[in-house]
């Protein structure tokens, strides 16, 4: 019996609060958004609606962004063959996350998408704009200079 209340003891103090079971990972996460519901931000992160490649010439009323950024350590840093210097140590990844004002998510992974919408966002008032009345965009594709195509978008 008192063999039996000691590891009850020992197991009530190796109890951990929900804080301690962060994943520990060395992958730096930055996100912007105005989204301020917990449970949205949480649920949008597994389920969004549709991808903004399938809305190529469609327009959208964004009334709030989620915006995130992920800086991932390569397995192996890259290195100037000649000077031996790491030249790059981590890959950067994105994600973008528009709803619309009916409700509807459209998420991408496109770079040149998520940085113009940062830029936007950040450079030219669209922050202001999209807390007072959304932003009003057309996606579109755009060239790139090594002559690809990417996901862009027009404010209209």
């Amino acid at each position: 019996m008192e063999e039996n209340q000691e590891l009850m003891e020992v197991q009530e103090n190796a109890v951990a609060g929900f804080d301690s079971y962060r994943r520990n990972s060395n992958v730096a996460v930055q996100t912007m958004s105005n989204i301020k519901d917990s449970k949205k931000l949480f649920n949008l992160q597994s389920h969004v609606d549709c991808k903004l490649n399938d809305c190529v010439g469609e327009s959208i009323r964004v009334k709030e962004v989620l915006i995130r950024t992920f800086d991932k350590p390569l397995e192996e840093p890259e290195v100037d063959k000649e000077t031996g210097e790491i030249t790059k140590e981590f890959e950067r990844k994105v994600s973008c996350i528009l709803i619309d004002e009916a409700g509807k998510s459209y998420a991408t992974g496109s770079k040149t998408f998520t940085y113009n919408m940062i830029s936007y966002l950040s450079d030219f008032g669209g922050g202001k704009q999209l807390e007072k009345d959304g932003i009003e965009i057309k996606i579109i594709k755009v060239d790139t200079p090594s002559g690809n195509k990417a996901l862009g978008f027009e404010i209209l």
